[in-house]
Order: C-alpha cells, then sequence, then structure tokens
C-alpha cells in the first residue's frame, strides 16, 4: 500500500514501460514450457555405457562416466573410470582424503586441528573434490562453475562413505546471485 502512494505521489507506474509480447512470442515461450515438462526420463540401460552407475534423484544427475566431457579425456582403454589405475587411490584411500582436507582447510585460511578420522560426511566432500581436482587437470572449478559428478563415481563414494539414513544432498547447480535481484 505504501509503495503505491509512492507511486502515484511521483507519478510511477510499475512495469508501464515494459514491452508487451507478441502472439509468437508467447507461443515460444508455451512451446518451451511444454517442451521442458515433457522432457525423456531414460532408463538406467539407455544413458550408463560404463555398466557401474545407478539411478540418481535426478535427470541432471543421470550421467555416465564414458558420457562426461570432464572424465573422457581421462578414460584411456578402460570401460569406467572407476577402473583407472590410481581412481582408488587418490579418491577412495582415507588416509590421501585426510590430508586432502588439511589441504583443504589450510587453503580456506580455517584454523584448528583435522579430526583424528574424517566422518563419512567429511570423506564424501573431500573425495568429491579430489574426482574434481583430479580430472580437469587443473582447469578452474568452483564458484559459478560446476559439474556433475558421473553417477559410477557418487555411488562407489557413498558405497565407500555411506550415510546412516541414505540421505544425501546431490548436484547443486551454480546460482547466478544477480538473477535473484533482477
Amino acid at each position: 500500500m505504501e509503495n503505491e502512494s509512492i507511486q502515484n505521489q511521483l507519478g510511477l507506474v510499475a512495469h508501464n514501460f515494459e514491452p508487451e509480447l507478441t502472439v509468437q512470442e508467447l507461443e515460444d515461450r508455451n512451446r518451451a514450457a511444454l517442451a521442458s515438462s515433457e522432457a525423456v526420463v531414460q532408463t538406467l540401460e539407455e544413458w550408463c555405457e560404463c555398466g557401474n552407475c545407478q539411478e540418481m534423484p535426478s535427470l541432471e544427475e543421470n550421467v555416465c562416466c564414458k558420457g562426461s566431457d570432464l572424465v573422457i579425456p581421462n578414460l584411456e582403454d578402460h570401460n569406467c573410470i572407476a577402473l583407472q589405475h590410481s581412481y582408488d587411490t587418490l579418491i577412495l584411500n582415507p588416509d590421501v582424503l585426510a590430508l586432502a582436507y588439511i589441504q583443504m582447510m589450510m587453503h580456506k585460511g580455517q584454523q584448528g586441528r583435522a579430526p583424528e578420522e574424517l566422518s563419512n560426511r567429511q570423506s564424501r566432500l573431500v573425495a568429491y573434490r579430489q574426482f574434481i581436482c583430479w580430472m580437469p587437470k587443473g582447469e578452474k572449478l568452483g564458484k559459478g562453475r560446476r559439474v556433475v559428478i558421473p553417477s559410477c563415481v557418487v555411488k562407489d563414494i557413498r558405497h565407500s562413505f555411506p550415510e546412516n539414513n541414505n540421505d544425501y544432498t546431490g548436484f547443486q547447480a551454480a546460482i547466478d546471485v544477480r538473477e535473484l535481484f533482477c
């Protein structure tokens, strides 16, 4: 109510100068919305090429290592990235993850001592980060640039470091905060 009185005093009318959509633009928007709502749901056999994946909670996460641009250059002659010779050591070894956790703390400028043993949640977090560091060979990822980790890798990490109640966060796309305010 207060905004309306201020707008009236200033002679402003909300959205007064916004162009209206043409019939064609409205039809295009409706077609696009309909197409996205009818997204084709593929079965595991249709999208998993390595044979080690599992269905993920969202369509966006149903990615096989053999279909991931992040992983393909590193597959060498393996059928699955999880079969690569250094995978177990770099991604699933608790001692390597503990060291990586300490380095992560130091990089973030956090004070204190690392725990004697990482929790499964901490181990998963570090294992995902290790995988992301290992694959692009130094390509910058992080804030504003996130990638989906292949299902076979997520399955492996979750199997090695399970959550008691099977309640996992899953992939979260980066959000451009500027979009929230425009």
